[in-house]
């Protein structure tokens, strides 16, 4: 991601002015500082990631060499190497902007968040530039979270008061993959779910990402891997499984047709879903289940490529994670339910800790009035943080899932969670050990582990319990 800023505040006591951006695709992260100057062929330029160029000029205007009058921010394409393909181009003019100093923190106040989509890799570039006075470094500019939080105001979308005495008792399962290994034991009459479910009897609800599409047509999408599981496994997974989100980076991986197919299969098998529909409005309704009187709103997203499986306002697909419909949907929810809780798919593929704007987006998402946040996507497990003294896990890693060696690949999570009409009361993480048909097997030596209770008060600066992270 890019980010610029502007001052006419600086131009006005005549010090010079620079322009710093900020990119991030996945966990690759960029920045680029862009002195003043009249040339415009003369841009710095830095790649991101796998397949993305931004190139940036700041442009000085008539009256001073030092002051920049506008910036030009062009996003390129790379990933043909005998050609780059121009995706965006933006011109963003300094008049009206104060210029950041080293003691203000990092916003890209000239541009705001600005997102460019490739089509041809598959991939989605966050950029966005600040002015700042020259030589001047603000706080965490370098951290490109590429998430707007206005830390000015106060968390919204809580209810007024949550009042009942109900608990529920959730358990939640990573990434569940019914095709390949899974499928082919399912064939056979066996039971990829069978070592586990005597202990996961004891949830009132249990959740899991459906990473696959359940469908006998379609057309296989040109990508590294694809998943798709015959009708036969949802007798199984209705068995062990209350609710499923379908926002992840699989479920469409065999097109629209084979993704609506799979709606209505769910639909009459009788489990429910989220996080994907047959149009926008659809991917972006919580599914909310009732246990013990208590009402629990669950909403999907994905971030991960590719974006083409995102739903349209006429066309089946999935949820996106831009932020401002996530807000809208959270409080949206936060007036139908009492405990709501989104169900991401993000981060990076293998790597164990979460990186900025996953922790930004669940910052946001707590703010906006998440009871919680729950993650999967990486293969592996990640770590976790209280914000606002709200429970985030960032992935829970694989749960049925076959085609792996790592033993942290063979790793996952069962996260138990007592929910009641205040919100988490407490959680911890149970971990699972995949066979090398992707088969879970409880370590009955964690299941021992105590419960993390969250106090009241609690906030994000308080220190986690010993083992909470991982």
């Amino acid at each position: 991601m890019l980010l610029c800023a502007a001052a006419t505040a600086a131009s006005a006591r005549g010090q010079a002015t620079e322009v710093l951006c900020g990119m991030r695709t996945g966990d690759a992260a960029a920045t680029l500082r862009v002195a003043a100057g009249g040339d415009p062929l003369a841009a710095s330029a830095v790649d991101v990631g796998e397949g993305f160029e931004v190139r940036a000029v700041a442009l000085s205007g008539a009256g001073d060499a030092d002051l920049v009058d506008r910036a030009v921010v062009t996003v390129l394409d790379r990933a043909d190497a005998s050609r780059r393909v121009v995706l965006s181009q933006s011109r963003l003019p300094t008049a009206g902007r104060e210029a950041l100093d080293s003691q203000a923190a990092w916003r890209p106040n000239l541009s705001g968040w600005q997102r460019v989509y490739s089509p041809a890799l598959g991939r989605e570039l966050a950029w966005g530039c600040a002015l700042v006075l020259k030589g001047s470094t603000p706080a965490n500019w370098d951290r490109v979270d590429a998430t707007d939080i206005d830390d000015s105001q106060a968390p919204a979308g809580q209810k007024a008061a949550r009042t009942g005495s109900a608990t529920v008792r959730l358990a939640w399962m990573g990434d569940v993959m019914l095709a390949d290994g899974p499928g082919r034991s399912i064939a056979r009459g066996r039971d990829p779910f069978a070592a586990v479910m005597t202990v996961m009897k004891a949830a009132d609800l249990r959740i899991a990402n459906l990473e696959c599409v359940i469908a006998t047509g379609g057309t296989r999408v040109a990508k590294p891997w694809t998943f798709r599981a015959h009708p036969r496994v949802l007798a199984v997974l209705r068995r062990h499984v209350d609710v499923v989100s379908l926002a992840n980076n699989h479920s469409g991986d065999f097109g629209p047709a084979a993704f609506a197919q799979m709606l209505g299969r769910l639909e009459r098998a009788g489990l429910p879903y989220f996080g994907g529909g047959a149009d926008l409005r659809v991917a972006h309704r919580p599914a909310i289940i009732e246990r013990q009187g208590l009402r629990i709103a669950l909403l999907g997203y994905n971030e991960m490529f590719p974006r083409l499986f995102e739903a349209g306002p006429g066309s089946p697909g999935i949820a996106w994670a831009d932020e401002e419909q996530i807000v809208a949907d959270i409080r949206a929810a936060r007036a139908e339910a009492d405990v709501v809780i989104p169900y991401m798919h993000w981060g990076q593929e293998h790597s164990e800790t979460a990186h900025a704007r996953q922790r930004a987006l669940a910052r946001l998402m707590i703010r906006a009035g998440a009871d919680a946040v729950v993650g999967t996507h990486p293969h592996v497990r990640q770590d976790t943080e209280l914000i606002d003294g709200k429970p985030v896990i960032y992935s829970l890693g694989n749960f049925v899932f076959d085609g792996f060696s790592d033993a942290d690949n063979n790793t996952g999570s069962i996260l138990w969670m007592t929910v009641t009409a205040q919100g988490v009361s407490d959680w911890h993480l149970q971990s699972v050990h995949i066979d090398p048909s992707g088969a879970p097997q409880i370590d009955r030596a964690d299941a021992a582990r105590p419960a993390r209770q969250i106090a009241v008060n609690q906030s994000a600066s308080d220190p986690p319990a010993a083992g909470d992270s991982r």
